[in-house]
């Protein structure tokens, strides 16, 4: 066991904890779009930096390993400078359309935005404009303008399924999420990339526009019964005058039967 200081607080986490999950260990909050429990760490959206004493410039958190009697400050001013600078630039080339947007009113970058971004744009130059509505399987759509290259999606394909439909082409401010020429999503588990996506670039086909998140009043824990699996499942559902309605199905965590994910056949 490693003890360190986070935030004055004492604290006694596992050797090979990072920073980020001893931070989530304690129940408050790093932000951080690109860390994944069950993906591969790649430090890549720079949101959860930290400042560790004695280093000389701030940390990702993702990406950092606890050390005996290391002293961190998750909220110190280089940090929140650094954290609002980076929302700055993820929204450079952000659509404002959060009132259309799937995944309006459960959006990390939103939530993020208010909570520890700007309060407003110094961008005035056009915005990149890259391609929307783009079916890339049978389930899911790509709205590039909203990717944030987080890489969850690729990281899934690659890591989880093996299957590596997906990947990051070009460089800079150019860079998008696309397709491997001749390839389609529609691995087994193609689904899942819109549960992971933080942002509204990947959406259901089947979903779209079909509802608020704040519509979806009940959330009901149950259990898959297409196979003998029994993966755990959550069900969304939308109270309408006629009745209830099933909107939506999403993995339930159990890390003893299906982890973070469930197959398409939901």
């Amino acid at each position: 066991m490693i003890d360190l200081i986070i935030d004055g607080a004492q604290v006694q986490v596992p050797a090979g904890t990072s920073i980020l999950e001893a931070v989530l260990r304690m129940g408050r909050e790093i932000p951080h779009f690109c860390y994944h429990p069950k993906l591969a760490v790649v430090g890549s959206c720079r949101m959860c930096q930290v400042e560790v004493q004695g280093a000389p410039k701030l940390v990702i958190s993702c990406a950092t390993p606890v050390a005996e009697g290391m002293e961190v400050l998750t909220a110190s001013e280089r940090a929140t400078k650094a954290r609002k600078a980076v929302l700055e630039f993820l929204l450079l080339n952000h659509p404002l359309d959060c009132p259309i947007c799937d995944k309006g009113g459960e959006c990390p970058l939103q939530d993020y935005t208010f909570k520890y971004g700007p309060g407003e744009s110094r961008f005035v130059e056009e915005k990149v404009h890259r391609i929307k509505h783009q079916p890339i399987g049978p389930f899911v759509v790509f709205d590039a303008e909203r990717c944030i290259l987080c890489s969850r999606c690729v990281r899934f394909c690659n890591d989880v399924v093996g299957t590596s439909e997906l990947g990051v082409f070009s460089r800079g401010d150019r860079s998008v999420i696309g397709l491997f020429p001749g390839q389609s999503l529609d691995n087994k588990y193609s689904g899942n990339v819109i549960d992971l996506c933080p942002v509204g670039a990947l959406t259901s086909r089947d979903y779209r526009f079909k509802s608020r998140p704040w519509d979806l009043v009940t959330q009901v824990p149950s259990v898959c019964g297409l196979c003998s699996a029994g993966c755990n499942i959550v069900v969304d559902v939308r109270h309408k005058e006629q009745g209830q309605q099933l909107l939506r199905i999403r993995p339930r965590i159990n890390d003893d039967v299906n982890g973070y994910w469930i197959c398409d056949d939901r």
